[in-house]
C-alpha cells in the first residue's frame, strides 16, 4: 500500500490525549481517511482540530459509524462532526441527492444535519484524482518523463466515461437488492462501449427489470457529465457519481503500476498545495468553533 498507515498507532488514547485536548472532533469513515485528513492534509491543524475514526467511538467503520459517532458525541454535550462519501446518500436511499447535479443544492441539503459534512464526490478517494499528482506518481514509480496535462486529462476522462455503466448498474442492483460491481470490475475493458457490453451480456441479458434500471440510472449519471467543457473540467463533474477507487485502479492497471497510490497521491497532493477547497472549508469552519 502507498503509505497509508494503518491507524492503530493514530488511534491510541494516550497519544490522542497527548496531541489533542478540548479542541473539536471530525469524525472519518476509516483509518485511510484518517491519514489522508489528519497525518497528511491538515497535520498543521492539529492544535485546532482532532481527526478520528469513527469506529474509535462505536467500533465499526463507515459512513453509518461517522453519523452514529457523531449523534452519540452530540447527545453527550461533546462538539463533534463528521466526514462522510456522497455514496452514503445510495446506502441510505437517498435519490434525489445521489442524482443532484447541482452542488448549491446538493450541500444545502445536510440530510444528517449541519454537523455532518456530505462530500461533494462520490468518496474520499475521488480527491486522489488529481491529474497532476497522479502524472508525478506514475514518472516517479515508473522512472519516465512526465506526460503533458492534456494527456492526463484525456486518460482521466476516459476512465470516468468507463465507469458510468459500473456506476448505473450498481445503482441498479441497489435498488433491487443485490451487490454491486467491485471497483476493479472495469480494470479489463478500454472503453465505455467494452465495458456497457460486458454489463448489458453477463448481468441484464435474461433480467428485463435490471435492464430498464440500468438505462434509467445510465442517463442520471450521464447528466453529471459536463460536455462541452473541457476534459479536465468534465472529469471533475463525473467525480461526484463515478466511483473514485475505481478510477484510481484503472489508472493503475493501465499504466502497469502495482502498488496502492492513495498515500503517496496524498502527500503529493498537499506538497503541491492542492488540498480540495471544499474539504479546506469544512475544517476551517469546525477548527474556529
Amino acid at each position: 500500500m502507498g503509505a497509508v498507515k494503518s491507524g492503530e498507532a493514530l488511534g491510541s488514547p494516550d497519544r490522542l490525549l497527548s496531541r489533542y485536548g478540548g479542541v473539536p472532533v471530525i469524525y472519518v469513515e476509516s483509518a485511510e481517511d484518517l491519514y489522508v485528513f489528519g497525518e497528511c492534509w491538515f497535520n498543521d491543524q492539529l492544535s485546532r482540530v482532532e481527526f478520528r475514526p469513527a469506529a474509535s467511538r462505536c467500533g465499526f467503520a463507515g459512513c453509518c459509524a461517522v453519523i452514529q459517532a457523531v449523534g452519540d458525541e452530540r447527545a453527550a454535550g461533546n462538539p463533534a462532526w463528521g466526514i462522510v462519501d456522497r455514496d452514503v446518500a445510495m446506502s441510505q436511499n437517498l435519490w434525489h441527492l445521489v442524482h443532484e447535479t447541482d452542488d448549491v443544492r446538493y450541500e444545502q441539503a445536510k440530510p444528517f444535519g449541519a454537523e455532518v459534512k456530505l462530500l461533494c464526490r462520490w468518496e474520499m478517494e475521488s480527491y486522489l484524482v488529481d491529474a497532476v499528482a497522479l502524472e508525478q506518481c506514475r514518472a516517479e514509480l515508473l522512472k519516465v518523463q512526465r506526460r503533458a496535462r492534456a494527456d492526463i486529462d484525456q486518460e482521466l476522462l476516459g476512465h470516468c466515461q468507463a465507469l458510468v455503466p459500473h456506476a448505473a448498474v450498481n445503482a441498479a442492483r441497489h435498488e433491487c437488492r443485490a451487490a454491486g460491481l467491485p471497483d476493479g470490475y472495469t480494470d479489463r475493458f478500454p472503453t465505455r462501449n467494452a465495458v456497457d457490453t460486458e454489463i448489458r451480456t453477463k448481468f441484464l441479458a435474461d433480467k428485463p427489470e435490471v435492464s430498464d434500471l440500468y438505462d434509467k440510472h445510465t442517463v442520471l449519471v450521464d447528466a453529471f457529465d459536463l460536455a462541452n467543457e473541457a476534459p479536465r473540467i468534465r472529469v471533475g463533474a463525473l467525480l461526484r457519481r463515478v466511483a473514485g477507487k475505481a478510477i484510481l485502479m484503472r489508472f493503475g492497471a493501465t499504466n502497469k503500476i502495482s502498488i496502492d497510490l492513495k498515500g503517496l497521491l496524498a502527500n503529493r497532493i498537499k506538497e503541491q498545495q492542492r488540498v480540495p477547497d471544499e474539504i479546506t472549508r469544512f475544517v476551517e469552519q469546525v477548527a474556529g468553533t
